[in-house]
């Protein structure tokens, strides 16, 4: 496995931008308990404006989640094995210095990622809506009684500004390495809207697809990090 504890120096740096469309109801939870003063049982995380406003938010780290999960599950695919990244096996990569392709590009307990990925706020105002649903028994395959619940979502359509980073991963025009075939094959499967983020993922919320993608790639160049290529992603 080669190393990839690099980040004294930097060869490559790679920008990813563009918009994320919820094609589903999207709802990344606030937690087990409503805000306070909440009209609902679930409410979507949300953040205060400059302006007073409050708006819903994808997390940046829920964003990395949901595709650190696809590409360990494109790597079993293939018949590579994976790790969790706070396990065993994580000390003894960072003995050896040689890290697998997963914690060389998100990271783990013992090596920082090497991709940063942001918030992603709404472009527009977010239309919200409230659905009631009902917990089921599964015993008997019913609702369960007494078991009422309203949950508040943000309606399908909505454009969300996406930005993500690369650090020393060559991923476009052409990957420079496993990692890189690995992140194309993940933003590949965004961009054609196969990606899953937030809650209740098993009746079909939170499906989004990237839209207008864009990348920015620059490379220390007599000593001045400058733009080298540009490009739209298909």
């Amino acid at each position: 496995m080669p190393s990839y504890d690099d980040f004294n120096k930097l060869e490559v740096f790679t920008r990813i931008s563009g918009n994320l469309v919820n094609q589903t109801p999207l709802r990344v939870g606030a937690g087990r308990e409503p805000p306070l003063g909440s009209a609902v049982d679930l409410a979507p995380l949300t953040v205060r404006c400059a302006d007073g406003r409050t708006m819903p938010f994808i997390p940046g780290s829920s964003l990395k989640g949901a595709l650190r999960s696809l590409a360990e599950a494109i790597m079993r695919g293939q018949g590579v094995p994976v790790h969790s990244p706070w396990g065993s096996e994580v000390d003894e990569e960072a003995e050896s210095g040689n890290y697998c392709v997963i914690c060389g590009i998100f990271g783990s307990t013992k090596l920082a990622s090497h991709v940063r990925i942001y918030d992603a706020y709404p472009e527009d105002k977010a239309p919200l809506f409230v659905k009631t649903g009902v917990g089921i028994n599964r015993e008997f395959r019913g609702a369960q009684p007494g078991v009422l619940y309203t949950e508040q979502l943000v309606a399908p359509g909505l454009r969300w500004r996406f930005m993500m980073e690369g650090v020393n991963i060559r991923i476009f025009p052409e990957p420079g390495d496993e990692r890189g075939r690995l992140l194309r094959q993940v933003i590949d499967l965004l961009t054609r809207g196969m990606v899953q983020v937030g809650a209740r993922k098993t009746i079909g919320y939170g499906l989004v697809k990237l839209v207008e993608g864009r990348y920015e790639v620059y490379e220390v160049k007599d000593g001045v990090l400058s733009k080298t290529i540009e490009g739209g992603i298909l």
